[in-house]
C-alpha cells in the first residue's frame, strides 16, 4: 500500500521555491488563495524543514503511514487495550465456581470426585463442547445404577452440574388402590389403558375428578377384586385467553443512511472508534469481534442505522393477527409440552380506553390423566 501526504501551501508563489530545492509532487490542485500538494515518504522528508519557512501544513494522510501515526499517537491505549483481551481471554475460560445441583449428599460427593479427576475443578481451564460429552458419558456408564441422566451446563465463568437420579418405581408395590380420573372438564379423544376397568369411551364428555379407569373390577355389577388403575388418558380441553393491543403504535422508518465503525462496550458505556457521525434517532447492531464472559467488555463491528419514529394506527387485520399470535403463545407457556393446540377462533373484539380487546377461543389436546386412591369404606 502505498502512503502520500496532502499538503496545504498558503503562498502558491513560494512553489517555485520548492521546486528548486528538488522537491517533486505526485499532484498538485490549485485553489483561490493556496494550493493542496501530493507528495511521497521522501519528499515529504524533504519538506518538513520548510513548513515553517514557506507555511506548509499537514492535511491528512493516506496509505500505511496513516495507520503507523495513530498507531505511534495511540500506543500506550493499544497496548493497554490487548494486555486487558489476554487477561480477559484467560480469566474467561477459567472455571471459578461449580454448581451440582441436587440434595442428595452421596450424589454431590461422587460427582464432586469424578469432576475433578476429569479436570471439572476450580480454577482450572473449561472444557469444550467433546470433551464434556465424553465426560458425561464415562461418568453415566460408571454410576448407571445411581445415575439416569446428567448435564454440565457453562454460564460465565461456572458450571451448573444439573442431575437426574435413577430411581426405581414402587409404584405397584403401594397398598393404595387408585383409579384414574380426569384432571379437567374435557371430551375424551384416546384412553391408553394399562390396568384396571375402562368405565368412560372416547367422545364422552367428563367433569374435573370423574372416574375413567377404574382400579375396581367388577362382574355383574359386584366388585369381585381392586387394582391400582394405570394409563394415560387425552382429552379436548378449552381455554379462553384474552388479548389487549394499544389502538396505535410506534413504527421506525429508516432513512437509509448507514456506516460502520469499531466501537468498545464497557459497563453501559459505548465509545466508538475513530470518530461518529451524530443522527438524532439511531439503531446499533453490534457484530462482536471480542467479548468477555467475566467483564462487561466487548469490542465489535458496529452498523448505525438513522431512523424516524412515526405513529401508526392498526388496521382490522392487523391486529386480529397480532392478537392471534398473542394469545396462542401466552397460551403455550402455560401448557405442556406435549399438549397440541387443535383450533383457534376469534370470539370477540372491542375497543375500551383506546385499548383493543381481543378474546380468543382455543380447543387443546392434551394429557388429562389424573389419579385418586379408591375410598374401600365409602365404596
Amino acid at each position: 500500500m502505498h502512503s502520500y501526504y496532502v499538503l496545504k501551501l498558503e503562498d502558491k508563489n513560494n512553489l517555485y521555491k520548492l521546486y528548486r530545492n528538488n522537491i517533486y509532487f505526485i499532484k498538485i490542485k490549485y485553489k483561490d488563495n493556496y494550493c493542496l500538494l501530493y507528495v511521497d515518504d521522501d519528499n515529504y522528508l524533504k519538506l518538513l524543514k520548510y513548513f515553517k519557512i514557506y507555511n506548509i501544513s499537514l492535511i491528512k494522510i493516506y496509505g500505511l503511514n496513516k495507520y503507523k501515526l495513530l498507531i505511534k499517537k495511540y500506543y500506550i491505549f493499544i497496548i493497554s487495550i490487548i494486555i486487558s483481551l489476554i487477561m480477559i481471554y484467560i480469566l474467561s475460560n477459567v472455571i471459578f465456581d461449580i454448581k451440582i445441583e441436587t440434595n442428595n449428599e452421596e450424589i454431590i460427593k461422587i460427582l464432586e470426585n469424578e469432576l475433578d479427576s476429569y479436570g471439572i475443578s476450580k480454577y482450572h481451564f473449561i472444557k469444550n463442547y467433546q470433551e464434556k460429552e465424553e465426560i458425561k458419558k464415562k461418568i453415566l456408564k460408571e454410576f448407571k445404577d445411581k445415575l439416569e441422566w446428567i448435564e454440565i451446563d457453562r454460564v460465565g465463568t461456572k458450571y451448573y452440574i444439573r442431575v437426574l437420579e435413577r430411581i426405581i418405581n414402587n409404584e405397584n408395590n403401594s397398598n393404595e388402590y387408585k383409579h384414574v380420573v380426569s384432571k379437567k372438564n374435557a371430551v375424551i379423544l384416546e384412553i391408553r389403558a394399562s390396568s384396571g376397568e375402562i368405565v368412560k369411551k372416547v367422545n364422552d364428555y367428563v367433569n374435573k375428578g370423574d372416574i375413567i379407569i377404574s382400579g375396581n373390577i367388577t362382574k355383574k355389577d359386584e366388585i369381585k377384586s381392586r387394582v391400582v388403575a394405570s394409563g394415560k388418558v387425552y382429552g379436548e380441553v378449552w381455554y379462553n385467553v384474552k388479548v389487549e393491543i394499544p389502538h396505535t403504535y410506534n413504527l421506525k422508518k429508516y432513512t437509509g443512511n448507514i456506516y460502520n465503525r469499531l466501537t468498545i462496550n464497557i459497563f453501559d458505556k459505548k465509545i466508538f472508534l475513530f470518530g461518529r457521525r451524530k443522527y438524532s434517532n439511531e439503531e446499533y447492531y453490534d457484530k462482536p469481534i471480542l467479548s468477555s464472559n467475566i467483564l462487561p467488555f466487548s469490542i465489535n463491528k458496529t452498523k448505525i442505522m438513522e431512523f424516524i419514529d412515526t405513529e401508526s394506527i392498526y388496521t382490522y387485520d392487523t391486529i386480529l393477527e397480532k392478537a392471534m399470535t398473542i394469545a396462542k403463545d401466552k397460551l403455550l407457556i402455560n401448557l405442556p409440552s406435549d399438549a397440541k393446540i387443535l383450533s383457534q377462533k376469534k370470539l370477540k373484539l372491542y375497543e375500551e380506553n383506546n385499548i383493543i380487546v381481543v378474546e380468543v377461543f382455543f380447543k387443546v389436546y392434551e394429557d388429562i390423566t389424573d389419579y385418586k386412591v379408591i375410598d374401600e369404606e365409602g365404596e
